[in-house]
């Protein structure tokens, strides 16, 4: 194995890891204040949900991808386990303090995918397929639920694109996400496995553009308080009813996008947001 190998296969992948749950971890302290405080505030915990069945689905790519490349399954699968502890973390301690709308929503989230993953696997099993085909029903179903979670800043880019203010963007995870799309897609590309290297691809992509959103519109987001929005509900200053009390939570905000920190891996937006 020559350098540029080392550097590809080993390098990008364990950087692409770091920089994955960097991304996982990024709601950590928002998701602490809220449990201390029993303040959701502007808080957006349905995110978290489809975190956790994004980072299943790749812990089952990486089993079956086990016999064919251990190496590959172990980089993948790790980043991946503890994104899926922190997606259920997330999402347990955000329960209790939505509202039963959203509570509802998580609930349904959950459900569905609780039904979907298993019966994928019972799928795999019960017509027999090989390794060859589990690597492609795995990979096909990480993929789809990825493509599902890349939904997500969509409508935060809407927003964006409307009131011409960066405000609702976070520059730093924009640009951890370029680096981890980017370094998964080499490493996808390395080990040619399409199943890597095309979300992450797409995850880098939606940095980029995110990125260049944030710079287009800096100076507006400069002089905008992230607490000013009231069309896309982020409002940094809220009122909550608690045991009949009143009370105003001041959060900073955090859309959509950095509620779901991470997609990691493998997932791009995520590994990519994947591991």
């Amino acid at each position: 194995m020559d350098a540029g190998d080392i550097f590809l296969k080993w390098i990008f992948p364990l950087l692409g890891g770091i920089v994955g749950l960097t991304m996982f971890s990024v709601p950590i302290k928002a998701v602490l204040r809220a449990r201390r405080e029993r303040v959701l505030g502007s808080l957006n915990p349905l995110p978290f949900a489809a975190q956790t069945a994004n980072a299943s689905s790749w812990i089952a790519y990486a089993y079956v991808l086990a016999p064919k490349d251990l190496q590959a399954s172990a980089l993948i699968y790790w980043p991946n386990q503890i994104g899926m502890m922190l997606g259920l973390f997330f999402t347990v301690s955000c329960y209790g303090l939505a509202t039963t709308k959203v509570r509802d929503r998580q609930l349904a989230i959950l459900l569905f995918f609780a039904f979907v993953i298993p019966v994928i696997g019972a799928i795999g099993v019960m017509i027999q397929l090989d390794q060859r085909g589990l690597q492609l029903l795995w990979g096909f179903t990480a993929n789809a639920i990825l493509l599902l979670y890349y939904t997500a800043p969509l409508s935060t880019i809407i927003t964006v694109l409307r009131t011409k203010s960066a405000a609702t963007l976070h520059f730093p995870l924009a640009i951890m996400q370029i680096f981890n799309g980017g370094l998964w897609f080499g490493y996808g590309l390395a080990v040619s496995d399409p199943f890597v290297w095309v979300p992450n691809a797409v995850g880098a992509c939606t940095g980029m553009l995110l990125t260049t959103l944030i710079l287009i519109f800096k100076e507006k987001k400069e002089k905008t308080s992230p607490g000013t929005s009231e069309e896309d509900g982020t409002s940094s200053t809220r009122e909550f009813r608690i045991n009949g009390v009143t009370s105003t939570d001041e959060e900073a905000v955090l859309d959509d996008q950095v509620a779901g920190g991470s997609r990691v891996l493998g997932g791009g937006d995520g590994s990519g947001g994947r591991a």
